[in-house]
């Protein structure tokens, strides 16, 4: 694969919960997902606010009625994950023990428990953990009712790329691509494998030389392999991506979503594959 002229990142944008699902994990509305997000986002304002210097400390505590319904509203979807089982109830636990922190969070913030610094780092460290969680259960209700099609290898890693967050969000990393020769097709939702491909991106410790993917192609399966790149990689196209925060349910939620598409997944040693059935014809 060659770099487009387009830059990746020019399509980025946030996956979420597929409109009109009507068994999900969350046991919640697709609107209720806005709520989510809004609730998410007042978390990074505050971090913004808290680091910056020209605004007053009584601007923040007057918006801490608000930061406290965010945590409601976060709470409420961790405690439904929780009533399920397996990956999903993994993804309710964590979630709700950050819930817990945050809401310590904005005591110590409405109480001006600590500098503004200090205050920042955490909440920014909570935010970059609550994103990644919430993320994590969306991509598991999506993969539960997935909108396959038929979509070729070079197309899934570039929704892998294009998925990547924002700007600020995760952790950056340099991806490579050893692409498969001759390409192949597979039947799948894009948006769940290539959040899957980023997740598998994001466990692997490539260093400072990053992380190759390399894709293969037989007559019946493609697979995905990860591991760490080495300075004969420096040849395949690079890609500078967001991977998402690597939080104790990742590794679960992964493993689920991975049989839920019916693709075999493979660990050893720091590296990953994920092998999937070529689409017929």
């Amino acid at each position: 694969m060659s770099p487009d002229s387009k830059s990746p990142k020019q399509d980025s944008q946030e996956p979420g919960p597929p409109s009109g699902t009507t068994a999900r994990l969350s046991g919640r509305a697709p609107s209720a997902w806005g709520a989510t997000r809004d609730a998410l986002a007042a978390l990074r304002n505050l971090d913004a606010l808290l680091r910056s210097g020209s605004v007053l400390y009584r601007t923040i505590l007057d918006l801490l009625p608000e930061l406290r319904t965010s945590a409601t509203v976060l709470r409420d979807l961790f405690e439904r994950a929780q009533s399920t089982e397996g990956a999903p109830r993994e993804v309710g636990d964590h979630g709700v023990a950050r819930v817990t922190e945050l809401t310590e969070l904005l005591e110590a913030t409405a109480q001006a428990d600590g500098e503004r610094d200090e205050l920042a780092a955490r909440t920014r460290r909570l935010a970059d953990e609550l994103e990644a969680v919430a993320d994590l259960l969306a991509l598991l209700e999506r993969a539960a009712d997935p909108a396959p099609t038929e979509v070729s290898v070079d197309r899934l890693v570039r929704e892998a790329v294009r998925l990547s967050p924002g700007a600020g969000r995760g952790r950056e990393l340099v991806l490579r691509f050893d692409e498969a020769a001759p390409d192949c097709a597979v039947d799948a939702d894009p948006s769940v494998v290539g959040t899957l491909l980023s997740l598998l991106a994001g466990s692997i410790d490539g260093g400072a030389p990053g992380v190759v993917l390399r894709a293969r192609c037989s007559r019946d399966e493609a697979v995905f392999a990860f591991e760490p790149a080495t300075a004969a990689d420096a040849c395949f196209p690079a890609f500078s991506v967001r991977v998402p925060a690597q939080v104790p349910p990742t590794a679960a939620v992964v493993v689920a979503v991975a049989a839920q598409i019916g693709a075999s997944l493979e660990r050893d040693r720091g590296r990953a594959s994920l092998r999937m059935r070529c689409a017929p014809g």
